[in-house]
């Protein structure tokens, strides 16, 4: 592609996909000082760059990951039962702690497989220099644990420092870790904190049977795995608590992400169809590694519910490209409309982060961040097909 004016310039290609309305054939994406001002597919001008036989779209947007394990070559084993997978995964960390190298190897993962926004789970105080990569845009949520009281000061603290960092770099969160990692008191005094300070929130809810169980009736797997860490005493979660209560406090934030949500029920669906801010963040290739009943990410999206996708971290994934998680899905579930595919790993994803009005779609008004996905030398008319059989 030859050098563009930065200013003002036009793009056309075979196929643009707004992702807002239908898809363009032989489409144009009009740009000035950084922002889309027209997509068309009227006769380009003389100017326009012809980007050839590739689809342009928005960058992708992969709304959940743990950059510090970027350097593991393969998932960790084993992946069942899920708590010893767990206990394998805080090994590998106290084995090789993250290294700021390790983060930035993530990010530039992300970047070549055309992720242009990321929703990060951060275990450190790193320095928001950390996630300046070119054409990459971070949420940081920074992770907060502690299952006994004794934890909780100091946690708050943590959190109350993140949030009081004035830097425009990076948009910073918390992460209130899990239900089975922090205890119900912290858990709402982190939500509090966060809606005072107008900041999202990311928490791992409904991820397995065994958290259910947890919650429920206090036994099960996860009693074994927190007593073995020191971390459990049984009058922590009542008796009978489920997801739900879990999912209430976040009414009062301005953004909720509910990471994984493999086992949310109806009662959920219906208290997240009335909180448009709270979204659900699919993994689905790590939803596939740990054998996990069928997803109800169709149902959410059938109730109006919004719904993103993610990778995880390559704990549970082979790889950080968000564009394989779409293909995994368009290859497993035929009968779903692509169109709903490929707005969950863009738009659906940028507005679960809060920036939707800024991404997530090709647009005027918007910034022109766009990914250039080369098409197969095919005649097929089918747009989604040749974009999804594209590299």
């Amino acid at each position: 592609m030859p050098d563009l004016d930065p200013t003002r310039y036009s793009l056309t290609a075979r196929w643009v996909f707004p992702v807002s309305s239908p898809p363009l054939a032989n489409g144009v994406i009009e740009i000035e000082s950084g922002l889309i001002t027209a997509v068309h597919n009227c006769r380009p001008n003389p100017e326009t760059v012809d980007c050839g036989n590739v689809a342009l779209l928005p960058g992708l947007v992969n709304a959940h990951t743990h950059l510090e394990f970027s350097d593991l070559q393969r998932p960790v084993e084993p992946a069942l039962p899920f708590t010893q997978w767990i206990k394998s995964l805080v090994g590998v960390r106290r084995e090789r702690p993250a290294t700021e190298a390790v983060i930035l190897q993530g990010l530039t993962e992300c970047q070549a497989a055309a992720t242009q926004l990321l929703g990060e789970i951060a275990t450190q105080d790193w320095s928001t220099q950390t996630y300046l990569a070119p054409g990459i845009r971070t949420i940081v949520f920074r992770e907060l644990i502690g299952m006994l009281p004794d934890r909780a000061a100091a946690q708050l603290e943590i959190a109350r420092k993140w949030l009081g960092e004035s830097d425009t770099s990076v948009t910073r969160g918390l992460s209130p870790h899990a239900p089975y990692s922090v205890h119900p008191d912290l858990y709402r005094d982190l939500i509090q904190l966060a809606a005072e300070k107008q900041a999202p929130v990311a928490i791992h809810l409904a991820e397995t049977l065994a958290e259910l169980e947890l919650l429920d009736r206090g036994t099960g797997e996860f009693v074994e795995m927190l007593q073995r860490f020191n971390a459990w005493d049984q009058q922590i979660i009542p008796r009978g608590t489920r997801p739900l209560d879990y999912l209430r406090p976040l009414s009062a934030v301005r953004r909720g992400l509910v990471i994984h949500g493999n086992y949310l029920e109806s009662a959920e669906f219906d208290w997240l169809e009335k909180h448009p801010q709270v979204s659900v963040v699919y993994c689905p290739r790590t939803h596939a590694y740990f054998q996990h009943s069928p997803h109800p990410w169709r149902t959410l999206l059938d109730r109006g519910i919004n719904v993103a996708l993610g990778t995880d971290s390559r704990g549970s994934n082979p790889d950080l490209s968000l564009w394989r998680e779409m293909q995994f899905l368009v290859t497993t579930f035929p009968d779903v409309d692509p169109a709903q595919i490929l707005a969950m790993g863009t738009q659906r994803g940028a507005e679960a982060l809060g920036v939707g009005a800024e991404m997530g779609s090709l647009e005027p008004g918007k910034q022109s961040q766009w990914a250039s996905i080369p098409l197969p030398e095919t005649r097929d008319g089918d747009p989604y097909r040749l974009l999804f059989a594209g590299s």
